[in-house]
């Protein structure tokens, strides 16, 4: 990691190899959802067991952090762990139940969400371009969907859910902003493992044999708590749209992986409509980032 007498520039691009790296590991969660599936692990059991694995690990570096919650109203927790835990459990669901393609790229129909509830509870109105930016990206949902004739609806509409719940846990998580990341990544990994534990339980699918075990625990550690914490370290030194734009990697690497490891290959109609999707929400985060410019130069600079 850098330290504080790496320059600048160097710690900038440590930031940019943290963020590829998280891409990357956070991408194999499609093959390994899919192998856990195929060895007749649930898609709930999966959600819960991850969440569990995550939320311990994050526990002990939130603990001395717990104390920022009293800045925010109870509600916003209470939101956000509602939010993450819709977002976690429709992924999973939907990467059982269609190709792992689709599942993440619906996932990433996040930002419309984001427009549609931004202004509803956080009073912020997108402009008009970016509407149209997004439009882009409905588009390309409504390739997949209608291209899909041979897969799940259910499986698509499953997926879609995910990126409302990624969409609503992004608005969430600004109203979160004076609350240490730690202990909103516990807070969400351990609420949404405990509420998961419930479902769980009626389906009594609590058990796991050794090559899942090993399976889940791989999935907890290496694809899900790393690489939060790279994330966390490289939004450091690396710009929020930027870093945006890094992990949307992560919806190339997903099916790559998910065809090389279980040899699933993505539908043509994802093929299709996902750089769509893509193209929109790239679009947004450099509007998002064109903004922030035009007002920092708007900002009088202080006086000495």
């Amino acid at each position: 990691m850098a330290s504080s007498t790496t320059p600048p520039a160097a710690r900038q691009w440590l930031g940019i190899v943290a963020l590829v790296a998280c891409a990357t590991l956070w991408s194999l969660n499609g093959p390994l959802i899919k192998l856990l599936n195929h060895a007749g692990v649930p898609g709930v059991t999966i959600a819960c067991y991850r969440s569990l694995i995550g939320g311990l690990i994050f526990a002990p570096l939130a603990l001395r952090r717990l104390g920022t919650l009293r800045r925010v109203a109870v509600g916003w927790p209470i939101a956000s762990v509602a939010t993450f835990t819709l977002m976690t459990i429709t992924f999973v669901v939907a990467t059982t139940m269609t190709a792992a393609a689709n599942a993440i790229i619906l996932q990433y129909t996040s930002p419309i969400w984001v427009f549609l509830l931004a202004p509803l509870l956080l009073k912020e109105r997108p402009g008009r371009v970016e509407g149209l930016v997004l439009l882009v990206a409905m588009a390309g949902v409504g390739v997949i969907f209608s291209g899909n004739t041979d897969t799940s609806t259910a499986g698509l509409l499953v997926a879609l859910l995910s990126g409302f719940g990624y969409g609503s846990l992004t608005v969430v998580l600004r109203g979160l902003r004076p609350v240490s990341p730690t202990v909103v990544a516990s807070l969400n990994a351990l609420g949404s493992g405990l509420i998961l534990l419930i479902p769980v339980a009626l389906a009594h699918s609590f058990g796991l044999t050794p090559y899942t075990f090993g399976l889940m625990l791989l999935m907890g550690l290496v694809q899900f708590t790393f690489p939060y914490l790279l994330f966390s370290w490289a939004l450091q030194y690396v710009e929020a749209h930027r870093a945006a734009l890094i992990v949307l990697l992560e919806t190339v690497l997903n099916p790559l992986w998910t065809y090389l490891l279980v040899g699933e290959s993505p539908p043509v109609a994802t093929l299709r409509g996902g750089p769509l999707i893509l193209l929109g929400v790239a679009g947004w985060l450099l509007l998002v980032w064109r903004r922030e410019r035009a007002r920092a130069r708007q900002t009088p600079a202080p006086q000495s």
